[in-house]
């Protein structure tokens, strides 16, 4: 089979169509399906923060809805007239001072167990779009953005027993030492805190880790969860996620600055990322694995671009793009193989976090393509995970 650039192989395509199909659809035929981006919603998007310890806490206090927690009442409602409610969750500690504060009381306490039964659920309940975790970090004025986390099997210890997370790793769908990365815009929050002139020093943490106890348990958690929503065609989509260390010696007035500068450019980044993505129609047909396709972006227009964007596949694994004109599902690999007969196979990997991303390039004819990714995985039947198949409508 032959071998092609994928962006000059929607032009070839069309061109192969052009008799088949003379007219397209003005966008494409799926779009977002999170309830809350549909024209006429009633709701408005979640953004979720969590704290562990002051002055993390104490910086996100304002955006807590229970007036216990929050007497001076709550201002994440539709924050800054910017469309997204905000929410925060964390647990308090006595006194609200303290230095060594321990495991605290009420939702997401510093504690294994508490965190891994209370933050999916809380997560589910408002559905958000972004995801941004804090903790307490070392005795100074840093703003530490991390960028890494890991599915640990060794943590250290926590307060009560049991000491360790159960189970350890947490994520069973990865292998133990697992990287996830944040997916936060990174620099912008740090080059925003920078320009806000708080006194703080902010910096991205690109090499090293998030200490591989309840901070890293915690940021483990937000990026996890980014992951299983990761594709705009999933109704709990979420664009971002990733943990940030607040210095400890900071004080509690400039800590709520501080993440008010960072929900800023992270709801700037989600609006451009939502702004610019329309989905293609999900054929089906994935399997065998857990491999997830989506293509999304600009309606492919002639030289418009829309991301093709695998989740869910094997680490640092071979793939190869399956693309052509027919929809005819064939047995192949213990599933099913969507794009028959294919056209070109372009050869791709995956990247330690399972995923790829690869730009497509609308052609000068209209027609729709097929595209499927079949990536090697010793686990499977036949050595090959396949994904879901997409249809792409290249428009004139």
């Amino acid at each position: 089979m032959p071998i092609a650039p994928l962006p000059s192989l929607l032009v070839s395509l069309a061109s192969t169509a052009a008799a088949q199909r003379a007219t397209a659809d003005a966008v494409p035929r799926h779009l977002i399906t999170r309830p809350d981006l549909q024209a006429g919603s009633t709701t408005r998007p979640a953004i979720m923060l969590t704290g562990y310890w002051p002055p993390s806490n104490e910086g996100i206090r304002r955006f807590c809805t229970d007036p216990v927690q929050n007497p001076d009442g709550w201002i994440g409602s539709d924050w800054e007239g910017r469309g997204y409610d905000v929410h925060a969750f964390f647990a308090e500690y006595s006194p609200p001072t303290c230095i060594a504060c321990g495991q605290g009381s009420g939702d997401l306490e510093a504690d294994y167990q508490d965190t891994s039964a209370d933050f999916f659920p809380l997560a589910d309940s408002i559905n958000p779009i972004a995801i941004i975790t804090f903790s307490s970090g070392v005795f100074n004025q840093s703003w530490e953005v991390e960028m890494n986390q890991h599915n640990r099997s060794t943590w250290v210890s926590d307060f009560n027993a049991p000491l360790k997370p159960t189970p350890s790793p947490p994520d069973s769908s990865v292998p133990a030492g697992f990287l996830r990365l944040s997916t936060l815009p990174v620099n912008d929050i740090v080059a925003a805190v920078d320009a806000a002139g708080l006194g703080l020093t902010p910096y991205v943490c690109y090499t090293g880790d998030t200490g591989g106890y309840l901070s890293e348990f915690m940021a483990y958690h937000g990026v996890w969860y980014q992951s299983l929503h990761a594709s705009p065609t999933d109704p709990s989509w979420v664009v971002c996620a990733g943990h940030i260390h607040v210095g400890a010696n900071i004080a509690w007035p400039t800590a709520e600055a501080a993440v008010g500068v960072t929900l800023r450019e992270v709801i700037s980044y989600v609006d451009a990322v939502v702004g610019n993505t329309a989905c293609q129609t999900d054929v089906g047909f994935g399997g065998p694995g857990s491999a997830s396709l989506s293509v999304c972006g600009d309606p492919l227009t002639p030289g418009a671009e829309a991301e093709l964007f695998l989740t869910g596949a094997p680490s640092s694994a071979s793939a190869f793009l399956i693309a052509g004109l027919a929809s005819n599902p064939t047995p192949l690999f213990g599933g099913n193989v969507v794009p028959v007969p294919p056209v070109t196979v372009l050869p791709l990997a995956t990247d330690p976090d399972g995923k790829l991303r690869y730009t497509l390039v609308g052609g000068a004819l209209a027609t729709t393509a097929y595209v499927q990714l079949a990536i090697l995985d010793a686990s499977a039947p036949f050595g090959f995970a396949l994904s879901n198949a997409v249809a792409v409508d290249v428009l004139p």
